[in-house]
């Protein structure tokens, strides 16, 4: 499986020295998320992977940040509070399963997307071409 980023990247991206095997396995955790989402066959098949970057480098961040996923930490008189979207560990938000797909070449489909609690793949239910082109 291809590398989405260079691990210098990440550690440019998230302008702090990265440990070498926490910074792989974020970079492992992106790439097996996004290509599950595209679809293993059509991430093997795409010759450039680069509009994946962005994504990538975010996944990877938010999983090497708070990888507990916890949402707030306390330690005497000082405190952290993570947003929301850091809150889960490695996994893609909405927007981003939106631009990989677009990225990708994949159809939003139709109407709604249903996604099950506790699920990770989507599954896309209505019309595949749009109702003008009928």
């Amino acid at each position: 499986m291809a590398d989405l980023f260079e691990l210098p990247q990440l550690a440019s991206y998230m302008q702090s020295d990265l440990d070498l095997a926490s910074a792989e396995l974020a970079r492992s955790l992106a790439t097996a998320l996004i290509r599950a989402e595209v679809g293993a066959a059509r991430f093997d098949a795409m010759a450039d992977l680069s509009p994946f970057l962005p994504v990538a480098l975010e996944v990877a961040r938010r999983a090497l940040l708070n990888p507990g996923g916890v949402r707030s930490e306390q330690v005497d008189d000082y405190s952290v509070t993570y947003a929301t979207e850091f809150v889960g560990g490695a996994v893609l938000t909405d927007a981003e399963r939106a631009l990989v797909r677009a990225a990708a070449g994949v159809p939003s489909g139709g109407a709604f997307t249903i996604r099950p609690a506790g699920s990770r793949p989507s599954v896309t239910c209505g019309r595949e071409t749009p109702w003008h082109s009928v």
